[in-house]
């Protein structure tokens, strides 16, 4: 029997009695990535509404302070991640027999990567303006560590083959928690909305370890093919450095656009921030359905990127072209003001949806082949051009100035990456299985 003969062998283990055990489901890649879309477009949704009832509910200071909490501990536990996610999506589905102990170790380090944020938000960060008290502040971390599990849990599904049950998971979560904010009205505390946002998922937390991810795991069978640990080092540095300008970014702008324009003019690019975030987020959630696919054993490659192409292009092209049209009525939603000051910038960031479209699939397919220095280049690129040139661009043009550096920093990442990605993505078009390459 030969290397390869052995290699198949052991890959066929790992697909038939690890993974095919997991779906129960059919419909394949395609599926998946409609319900990751799903999931996010439905999570956006629910949180607008989650926000509106506590908004109508509660005063406005405890709304401002709750909210203050809620991002902060998001952040935190979006931090604590260490990027841990990208490495779950991508080597989970060969993992074999050692996936029990990745999802141990990783989430080990996450939870005291969570404990050691909140306890230095609390030290640090403004708790005399965000705490009621000394019991409520050291809660704060607890909460980094619920949120930093339920986050780290997609991955998990989705590095399992259980991508669908992401979206029963976040939905969920998302419904449960507008009739617990609704419940605590009478509370009428910021502290009310905090726990209304952080024991829903405390609960489905526990509810899917115990049912879908640990039996998850307990299924993945075979020897694992995993790459060489230097390689698999060098994917994870170019994950976290992707996912650190990734986080750095989006907070860096709104403080420079308060500092430039104002709170007022703030409030209007808050608005319409959601709405391309929304776009972008729905974008983003293809890659991973399609990294932990193509990265099966005996993959089919070129299916999976053909389906990743059409659904993540085809969005990023129909979400600029209805933002396009319908900017005007969605801001309205929130008053003319909203509409007259923000009606331009919506549509001037829609017309980055295609190309963030396309940056997207050439990252997941980087990530398939362990090819990250470019995509890692291109997101500092990126970065270092949105965050260098925002507070020039919205003092000369205003809100619009953002748009026309977003458009600028999508244009110069899309030229540097348009000839790699189109020999990646004929690459991945000629061939029936992923080529794992030097990272």
């Amino acid at each position: 029997m030969t290397a390869t003969d052995k290699q198949t062998i052991t890959a066929g283990g790992l697909r038939d009695r690890g993974r095919s055990l997991l779906r129960g489901e059919s419909g394949g890649l395609g599926v998946d990535i409609v319900a990751i879309m799903t999931s996010s477009l439905a999570t956006g949704a629910l949180g607008f509404v989650f926000w509106t009832i506590a908004a109508r509910g509660y005063t406005t200071a405890e709304v401002g302070r709750a909210s203050a909490i809620i991002s902060s501990a998001t952040l935190m536990a979006t931090l604590s991640n260490l990027s841990i996610n990208s490495l779950y999506e991508r080597f989970l589905p060969i993992a074999g027999e050692r996936a029990h102990r990745m999802l141990v170790v990783g989430r080990s380090v996450i939870i005291v990567a969570a404990l050691l944020l909140g306890i230095g938000f609390v030290l640090l960060g403004p708790r005399e303006h965000l705490f009621t008290g000394p019991f409520e502040a050291w809660l704060y971390p607890v909460a980094v560590v619920i949120l930093g599990i339920f986050a780290i849990q997609d991955s998990m599904l989705i590095g399992l083959g259980r991508a669908r049950t992401v979206a029963t998971k976040n939905i969920t979560q998302s419904a449960v928690k507008l009739v617990a904010v609704a419940a605590l009205i009478p509370l009428g505390t910021g502290s009310a909305i905090v726990w209304a946002w952080v024991i829903p998922a405390f609960a489905i937390s526990v509810w899917i370890g115990l049912s879908a991810i640990r039996p998850g795991a307990q299924a993945m069978t075979g020897d694992a093919i995993l790459p060489r640990r230097t390689e698999i080092v060098h994917f994870y540095a170019g994950s976290f450095a992707m996912t650190a300008v990734g986080v750095i970014v989006p907070l860096v702008v709104p403080l420079v656009i308060v500092a430039t324009l104002g709170t007022e003019m703030n409030a209007y690019f808050t608005i319409c921030w959601l709405i391309i975030s929304t776009a972008a987020i729905l974008l983003n959630a293809t890659s991973a359905p399609f990294v932990a696919s193509a990265s099966e054993p005996g993959a089919d490659l070129r299916q999976a990127t053909l389906r990743m192409i059409a659904l993540c292009g085809g969005a990023g092209v129909l979400g600029c072209i209805l933002l396009l049209i319908t900017a005007p009525w969605i801001l309205s939603i929130m008053g003319p003001q909203y509409a007259a000051e923000g009606t331009q910038l919506v549509r001037l960031m829609a017309l980055t949806l295609p190309t963030v479209a396309f940056v997207t699939i050439y990252s997941a397919l980087a990530r398939v082949e362990r090819r990250l220095r470019l995509a890692v280049t291109i997101q500092i690129l990126f970065g270092i051009i949105v965050v260098g040139g925002i507070g020039y661009a919205a003092g000369r043009w205003g809100i619009n100035g953002v748009a026309y550096v977003y458009l600028t920093a999508d244009v110069v990442a899309v030229a540097v990456v348009l000839i790699p990605g189109i020999r990646m993505i004929r690459r991945a078009l000629r061939s029936t299985r992923p080529a794992p390459t030097e990272a």
